[in-house]
């Protein structure tokens, strides 16, 4: 469907939960008021908005958290999604330390491909930076677990200050997989977590690979710009959401694990999605609401008057 701005919607990203379990510093680095499970929706509440959601013309679907492979049945959930007919792709988005017990399932299931959060390839960074909960090697080998699946797979690394990107690259490289740097939004605990621009570190990389060329053909869903370097194999990623806002071709809403539509990252603006299912209304209704809200969508973000913020949550809370 069409927004106010003529953007075409058919992306939403769906938080299953607001619980990880790891704590990573710039994201949940301490506990959080967890929400109860009878506040989240069930899997069949989900597959309902899901299916309104399909006949507004949106037809590709992100299951996000927290971490969302910490809540039971998730290949079920996948299955669900992909049988509803006019569904695209259904992806996942998770830090890969459960990875390895679930691949499989996922692989039967029909997942279309999972991003693997990876922000350092040194053990005692890694365990500094995330809680101390998980070792590295619980990611890497649920990667290989993913690949071994035949499961498409990408890395997604936040552009951090202290961020060893050579050695990202390079382990990229060796498991031939692509990596998409995402710079650091202001939204919870990232407010006041340094980050850096893309637009130095694409530099930095062109000082060592050569010249960066454009990929023109669109990949996946999301809003990622691909280059190709002289010097370097595969495709690598920016999403730079603050020095190069994209928001003229935003393709996306969120649903919350509370059934919140969430249009934009920047302000708390729409609707309680759960209400209107547990007060019994149609699935028409639900979908004319929906589409009443999405209509609404703001025009963009504004991460960079952080007074005109309005979401006040973390993004475990919000759905990432």
């Amino acid at each position: 469907m069409k927004d106010q701005a003529g953007r075409t919607i058919d992306y939403m990203r769906i938080s299953l939960t607001d619980r990880c379990n790891l704590r990573c510093r710039y994201c949940m680095p301490h506990d959080i008021k967890k929400i109860e499970m009878s506040q989240l929706l069930n899997y069949e509440e989900i597959v309902v908005i899901a299916k309104c959601a399909v006949e507004l013309g949106i037809v590709n679907f992100k299951l996000t958290g927290g971490e969302p492979l910490v809540r039971k049945n998730v290949p079920v959930l996948v299955e669900m999604l992909k049988a509803i007919p006019g569904v695209k792709t259904v992806t996942i988005t998770t830090n890969g330390t459960l990875l390895s017990s679930y691949a499989q399932e996922l692989k039967k299931a029909g997942l279309d491909g999972i991003n693997v959060s990876l922000d350092t390839l040194d053990a005692d960074a890694f365990a500094k930076l995330t809680g101390h909960t998980f070792p590295l090697s619980s990611v890497l080998e649920g990667i290989k677990a993913v690949q071994q699946a035949e499961i498409p797979v990408k890395l997604n690394t936040v552009n951090r200050r202290d961020l060893d990107w050579k050695t990202i690259l390079s382990y990229a490289k060796d498991q031939h997989l692509v990596v998409r740097f995402i710079e650091m939004m202001p939204i919870g605990y990232g407010k006041d977590y340094m980050g850096t621009s893309n637009e130095i570190l694409f530099s930095q990389m062109q000082e060592l690979y050569g010249t960066g060329i454009p990929v023109t053909e669109r990949k996946g869903n999301g809003p990622a710009k691909y280059y190709r370097f002289e010097n370097y194999p595969d495709e690598i990623g920016f999403i730079s959401a603050i020095h190069h806002k994209f928001c003229d071709t935003c393709n996306r809403i969120r649903l919350s694990s509370e059934g919140y539509l969430k249009l934009c990252l920047c302000y708390e603006q729409g609707m309680d999605l759960r209400k209107l299912l547990r007060d019994g209304s149609s699935m028409k209704e639900i979908k004319a609401q929906m589409q009443q809200a999405i209509a609404r969508k703001p025009l963009e973000h504004c991460f960079s008057e952080k007074e005109k913020m309005t979401e006040t949550q973390v993004m475990a809370q919000i759905g990432g």
